[in-house]
């Protein structure tokens, strides 16, 4: 999650805790509520359009209307790859990690039931599908170090201190802060921090968002299509992130420059032995989001002339209630210097400042519009989506709501987000009989206020038929390179600017599609 800092400590502990936990709840909703890429690889090859298009597995999760076109039934599977590649600059130092990951992307069955009607008028069949489909896919692995001669993850732990006096007692025990007049009673580090400290993070994500679709397709007279859909949104995002960061402590003398009373600067007081020697400060943090939504949706497709298809899609919000589980715990261990191994003096343990948080998120509606003409030898299809982000909503469900809270965070939705339209364009050709060539763009529009850059996703996908009944297709898509800069941690009140690592993601996604038509 691009958009929160690797220490979440300062969400949970910080003292305007209400507006931090606020913008939080803004950033989750919308990556509860966005899908990226459904279907099989045949549709995902040409884009992801599916609204004036049927015939095809995805039709269960796109287009239902697309169901009547079938006449006869399905099953298919599709297996993905995805790698992403994360290259990193922090203090100079360049990281370049590497993830890929097989996973199941979709599997899905329609059933063909024709009614044995005039071939040319009335209704020709009612078809149902069932699927398992994936609509976002969270698996990454940020990785970067660097030494860093310009501040310390100290620094943010005293902000919350001047704050939170149950976390400033609690972190006074690591011996890496002091409390003096001269930062005007403010706790302060008694790190090194102008000094080279060696800062590593690792972050891992998993996740997905998958919707179980129950879709019911008719034909009439082979010129209008019509179809529903019931689906069942299950989502998980899970987050574990390690910051390490390895320096010294100040001398005795140095900290007295900034406290004269200082206990470091007794040698009789046990703070005394934990100056000038080496530490290995270790953050822990796990994030967990999931939850389980419903949704509904109605398409229908005209066939104007035999070479011309105009779809409509109209899905309603879905109903997501998310559990948000996050695990903090921070450990400091002390060394004679940089290259021993065995602890000098007791280590530091913190409490564990996680929490357990059960709301509803409820996504805008979703609207598509598509046209497709067919030739000779393939097609071309176009379609166009709209979602108004901005009418995201957040629900308290929990029995002493706070209902103050919950338009306060809906205020910042409607603050931070826009509507948006999703472009997708694609075609395929056949080379012969049994060999198909596929490719497609989708233009992803900002949901973010005041920001006017697109995503994109390129694909290509190749089509063979094996058999009379078997099939298979694959699909390869591009995203759009995204840069972006990850901060460990932040503070407020120190004149020393944040920490931030220069990151560049390359996203790569392969589907394989087998299927069986019967």
């Amino acid at each position: 999650m691009k958009k929160i800092l690797l220490s979440l400590t300062c969400l949970a502990l910080s003292y305007n805790y209400s507006n931090l936990q606020a913008q939080s709840l803004v950033d989750n909703s919308l990556i509860i509520s966005r899908d990226l890429n459904s279907g099989t690889a045949r549709f995902k090859a040409m884009g992801g359009v599916n609204t004036a298009l049927g015939g095809d597995i995805s039709s269960i999760s796109g287009n239902p209307a697309g169901l009547g076109f079938y006449g006869q039934s399905d099953v298919a599977v599709s297996l993905n790859y995805l790698n992403n590649n994360n290259k990193t600059n922090y203090f100079g130092t360049s990281t370049t990690q590497n993830q890929g990951k097989i996973g199941f992307e979709n599997v899905g069955i329609v059933l063909h039931y024709p009614t044995h009607n005039d071939p040319d008028y009335g209704w020709q069949n009612f078809n149902m599908g069932l699927n398992v489909d994936k609509t976002n896919n969270f698996s990454d692995n940020l990785k970067y170090s660097g030494n860093n001669n310009q501040n310390s993850i100290v620094h943010s732990y005293t902000d919350i201190m001047d704050e939170d006096k149950v976390f400033a007692d609690d972190f006074w025990n690591s011996y890496l802060v002091d409390k003096g007049s001269a930062n005007s009673g403010r706790y302060f580090p008694t790190v090194l921090e102008a000094d080279n400290k060696n800062q590593q993070v690792d972050m891992v994500t998993n996740g997905y968002k998958y919707n179980t679709n129950i879709s019911f397709g008719a034909n009439y007279s082979n010129k209008f299509y019509i179809g529903a859909k019931f689906g069942f949104a299950s989502f998980k995002y899970d987050s574990k992130s390690t910051f390490l960061e390895k320096g010294w402590t100040k001398t005795a003398s140095e900290i007295l420059a900034e406290n004269p009373t200082s206990d470091f600067g007794k040698p009789n007081n046990s703070a005394y032995k934990y100056t000038d020697i080496s530490y290995d400060l270790t953050d822990f943090n796990d994030y967990t989001l999931k939850g389980t939504g419903v949704n509904f949706s109605l398409g229908a497709i005209i066939k104007p002339t035999w070479d011309w298809n105009i779809g409509v899609n109209i899905s309603t919000p879905t109903w997501t209630e998310i559990q948000e589980d996050s695990n903090i715990e921070t450990i400091v261990d002390y060394y004679k210097d940089e290259n021993t191994t065995t602890s000098l003096h007791p280590g530091y343990g913190s409490k564990n400042y996680g929490q357990s948080y059960d709301y509803a998120i409820v996504s805008p509606w979703k609207t598509a519009v598509g046209l497709t003409k067919f030739f000779g030898a393939g097609l071309i299809s176009a379609e166009v989506e709209y979602l108004n982000y901005s009418t995201i909503k957040y629900r308290e469900v929990v029995a002493s709501a706070d209902y103050a809270f919950e338009n306060e965070v809906n205020n910042n939705i409607k603050d931070s987000f826009r509507g948006a339209f999703n472009l997708k364009i694609g075609g395929e050709i056949l080379f012969t009989d049994r060999l198909a060539g596929r490719a497609g763009f989708n233009l992803i529009g900002s949901p973010y206020k005041g920001d006017s850059k697109s995503d994109y996703i390129a694909s290509l996908g190749l089509g063979y038929v094996l058999t009379k009944s078997l099939y298979v297709d694959l699909a390869a898509m591009q995203y759009k390179q995204m840069n972006y800069g990850h901060s460990p941690y932040s503070f407020t009140s120190w004149n020393s600017p944040i920490p931030t690592a220069d990151v560049k993601n390359t996203r790569t996604n392969v589907v394989l599609t087998l299927g069986a038509k019967f």
